[in-house]
Order: structure tokens, then sequence, then C-alpha cells
């Protein structure tokens, strides 16, 4: 591993185009440990943007823990698309750094990226910019209260739940066979 604490990220170029360490400018991470692939947030006011958040919203019921959550309830640049099954739908539509399977990742995919003993912010900012050290989402419905789903809070790198109805971050991730 080249990264701290064992960690290896790689950046993306937004056609999927891997970048040397050395690039300013990348869209994406790989993480060359679990080889998945993280969208990278932007302060632009535009689709990916570190500021929009999400209800959580899943509306297919052999995954969504018995309930769908709250569609678009979220506040976010693409008006109508502010929960997170519409926005890994909004990232595919787009060809995100030339993949079209993003998704909201479970809890322990998104608990790989905490940088543990760290305070905040508990995410390697280096290749991480313009994260918001708030509470993401991930796609783990809470299995004993159907009303919640299981969150990651970058602040202190600790897992818990939230209701589905609240407006909270998204990192979109996908399976990397590279």
């Amino acid at each position: 591993s080249d990264g701290h604490a064992g960690f290896s990220f790689t950046k993306i170029d937004s056609k999927g185009d891997e970048l040397p360490a050395s690039a300013t400018e990348w869209n994406c991470v790989k993480d060359n440990v679990t080889g998945l692939m993280w969208e990278v947030k932007t302060d632009d006011g535009g689709l990916r943007d570190k500021d929009n958040r999400y209800t959580w919203y899943n509306s297919d019921p052999n995954t969504n823990g018995g309930d769908a959550g709250s569609e678009d309830g979220g506040t976010c640049t693409d008006a109508g698309n502010c929960d997170t099954e519409k926005y890994a739908a909004r990232a595919n539509s787009v060809g995100l750094c030339g993949h079209s399977d993003w998704r909201v990742p479970d809890v322990s995919e998104l608990l790989a990226i905490v940088k543990l003993g760290e305070s905040t912010p508990t995410i390697d900012t280096t290749y991480f910019p313009e994260s918001v050290t708030m509470l993401y989402w991930t796609a783990s419905p809470v299995a004993n209260d159907s009303n919640d789903a299981w969150i990651v809070a970058f602040q202190s790198g600790h897992d818990n739940y939230h209701q589905k109805k609240n407006g909270l971050f998204v990192r979109l991730v996908r399976s990397d066979s590279n």
C-alpha cells in the first residue's frame, strides 16, 4: 500500500482513465485495496456538489427493508431528483467517470474509506476533496426499524442510523473490475 494506514488510491478522470497522483483535477477515485471506485464531490453547484442532500429512497421491496423511504425529499441542485435512488440514476445517465453502474454503497463499503484514529475529517481529503464531514447514507436499511437506514459519520468515523426522511449526503460507489 502507498497511502495512510494501508489505503491506496488512484485518481480517475471523467472518462474513467487513471491519472498520476500529481493530477490536480479528477472526478473519481479507485480504491486499489478493495477494487471499488468512488465519486469525488465538487463545489460547483452541479450534480455532484458537496452541499446536495438526499432522502433515502429505494423502490425495490426486496432490498428496502420494508419501507421505500422518502422520495425526492432532499435539497439538491438537480430538482426532482433529490433522493438516493434518483441521484444514482442521474450519475448513471451522465456516465460518471465513463461508467453507468453507480450505486449507493452498503455500510461496510462506506466504512472501508473511513480513516480510523483520525479526527475530523475521517476521510482522506487528498483524494476526496470537497468532502463534507457529516452524515452519509448507505444502501443498508436497519433490520429492526423499516423507517431507518444506516449512515456513516465522517466527522467521527462511526456508523449509526437515521430516519429515511432526513436529507443527508451521499457518496456513490461502483465495483471496478479493472
